[in-house]
C-alpha cells in the first residue's frame, strides 16, 4: 500500500510539473507559431500550432525594414564586451577572496554581499550623475563599464574556486610558482564548468537588460535590442507576425548559448554548492 501511495504522489506531481511546463512554455510557442503566420491568421481560434500556410517573409522584412540591424548589433557589441570584462576582472576578483589571504578580506566581501541587496533603481541617477561628468553619458561605454565587475559573478565564482582542493594550491606554491601563475595555470583551468556558468549569466544579463539603455542611451542607432524592439514594435503597429519574428530573432541567441553549455551549467551548479 504504500509503495502504491508513494507511485501515486509521483505521478500526481509529475502531472502537476508537466502542465505548469506547458503553461509556461505555451507564450514562447505561441511567438514561433505566430513569426511564421500570414497576420490573417494570427487571432485564428482554436491555436493553431502549426500554420495553415507557412509565411516566411515576415523574418525578411525584419532585417530589412528599420534600425533593426543596427539594434542587433549594438547589443553583441555590449554584450561581449561586457562578458569579457566580467570574466577577467571578477575571475582574478573571486580568485583573491577564495585564496589569498588579506586583512579584512571577510569583511570586504561582506561588503561586497552587502551591496547586492541595494536595488538597482536605487543606483541609477548616481550611476547618470557619474557617467555625466565623465562624459560617457549616450555611449556604449556606460552600459559596458558597470557590467564587467559583478558582485553576484565575483560570489559565483569564488565559491567554485573554494571546491578546488586547497592541496593544488599549496603543491604549486611548493614549486616555486606566484600567484598569477597559480591562477592561470592550475585555478583557472579546473574551473572551466564556472567560467562557462558566469558567461552564460553574464551573456543573459546583458542581452536582456532594459532599463540601463532606457536611461542611458538616447539616440536611436545606440540602442540595443531591448530598447529597439520597443521602437520596432511602435513601427509596426498591430503586425503581431513581424513583430513575433523579431522577437524570436532577438531571443535566439541566448536559447543557443544555453543549449550549447548546458551541461558545463549544470556541473557548475553541482560542484560548487554554498561553500564558504
Amino acid at each position: 500500500m504504500e509503495m502504491l501511495k508513494k507511485i501515486d504522489r509521483k505521478m500526481v506531481i509529475t502531472i502537476l510539473v508537466f502542465l505548469l511546463a506547458l503553461l509556461f512554455i505555451f507564450p514562447f510557442v505561441w511567438m514561433i507559431s505566430t513569426s511564421f503566420k500570414y497576420e490573417l491568421d494570427v487571432m485564428e481560434f482554436p491555436f493553431r500550432l502549426f500554420p495553415k500556410n507557412l509565411n516566411t517573409s515576415n523574418y525578411a522584412k525584419v532585417w530589412t525594414s528599420g534600425n533593426f540591424t543596427t539594434y542587433y548589433r549594438n547589443s553583441l557589441f555590449v554584450t561581449s564586451l561586457t562578458v569579457m570584462g566580467d570574466l577577467i576582472l571578477t575571475s582574478m576578483a573571486a580568485y583573491s577572496f577564495a585564496r589569498l589571504k588579506f586583512r579584512g578580506s571577510k569583511f570586504l566581501f561582506s561588503l561586497y554581499l552587502a551591496a547586492m541587496m541595494i536595488p538597482t533603481q536605487v543606483l541609477l541617477l548616481p550611476k547618470y550623475i557619474i557617467f555625466g561628468k565623465l562624459g560617457i553619458n549616450n555611449s556604449h561605454m556606460a552600459l559596458i563599464l558597470p557590467g564587467m565587475c559583478s558582485i553576484f559573478s565575483i560570489f559565483l565564482l569564488r565559491q567554485f574556486f573554494m571546491s578546488i582542493p586547497n592541496d593544488l594550491t599549496e603543491a604549486a606554491k611548493v614549486d616555486g610558482a606566484g600567484y598569477f601563475r597559480t591562477f592561470a595555470q592550475i585555478i583557472l583551468p579546473l574551473a572551466k564548468p564556472g567560467l562557462v556558468t558566469l558567461v552564460l549569466i553574464s551573456s543573459i544579463w546583458s542581452w536582456n537588460d532594459y532599463i540601463n539603455p532606457l536611461i542611458f542611451l538616447s539616440n536611436d542607432h545606440l540602442f540595443t535590442l531591448t530598447v529597439g524592439l520597443q521602437r520596432f514594435q511602435e513601427s509596426n503597429g498591430t503586425s503581431y507576425a513581424i513583430i513575433m519574428s523579431g522577437a524570436v530573432c532577438a531571443v535566439l541567441p541566448v536559447i543557443i548559448m544555453f543549449i550549447a553549455f548546458q551541461k558545463q551549467f549544470v556541473a557548475s551548479i553541482a560542484s560548487s554548492g554554498i561553500k564558504g
